[in-house]
């Protein structure tokens, strides 16, 4: 499979829908880079704060910040936001989350994808991979699902999961992870980014 120029994907991404898998799957089936917490890596070597800081700010809105004083999930957005698109420039990838989408708007060579799924197949999802009981795995879910939400609408002004500024969503509780990866690769081929 032969990229025909430059590419990136963004995925957004419901808690518990495979969405990350199936970042990474895309990412592999095609032969180009893959990134989630990788930015938080870069961000940690440019700010010189631990990737375990900055994991706690990762894609949080924090509203309750002193006036006059950028807090550390603002100064990670931009850094992420910057690195990303520097990616963009250079790069064909996959990006997964942190409001990539709007980020990279303006980009003519993206595809913004989105997963989401039946709620109790994400928390069935939830469930196994975090090791938790139904009712502690649908808590996760809520409770992931509205600081999303909030960071999304808090850096962006826009909904989160809205098909306004998607491309393609799909449903991976009906195609599964795999074929969720096949109707991507469909979808770049209708648009002329692979061959």
């Amino acid at each position: 499979m032969l990229m025909a120029k430059r590419c990136i994907v963004t995925i957004g991404r419901e808690y518990g829908s495979g969405g990350r898998e199936i970042g990474e799957k895309l990412a592999e089936k095609l032969g180009i880079s893959f990134y989630d917490r990788q930015f938080l890596e870069m961000a940690s070597l440019e700010t010189g704060h631990s990737e375990d800081v900055l994991s706690e700010q990762d894609e949080i809105a924090e509203k309750n910040y002193f006036p006059y004083r950028e807090n550390l999930s603002e100064e990670l957005f931009k850094i992420q936001s910057r690195i990303m698109i520097e990616k963009a420039k250079t790069e064909s990838c996959v990006i997964v989350g942190r409001c990539s989408d709007i980020v990279l708007k303006d980009f003519a060579n993206v595809a913004h994808i989105f997963i989401y799924a039946h709620e109790d197949d994400k928390v069935r999802h939830v469930m196994e991979r975090n090791n938790l009981d139904e009712v502690k795995a649908r808590k996760l879910l809520k409770k992931t699902e509205k600081i999303r939400r909030t960071y999304y609408q808090y850096f962006t002004d826009c909904e989160w999961g809205d098909r306004e500024n998607k491309d393609l969503l799909i449903n991976s509780s009906v195609t599964g992870i795999d074929k969720s990866v096949d109707v991507i690769i469909a979808y770049l081929k209708i648009r002329g980014f692979i061959d």
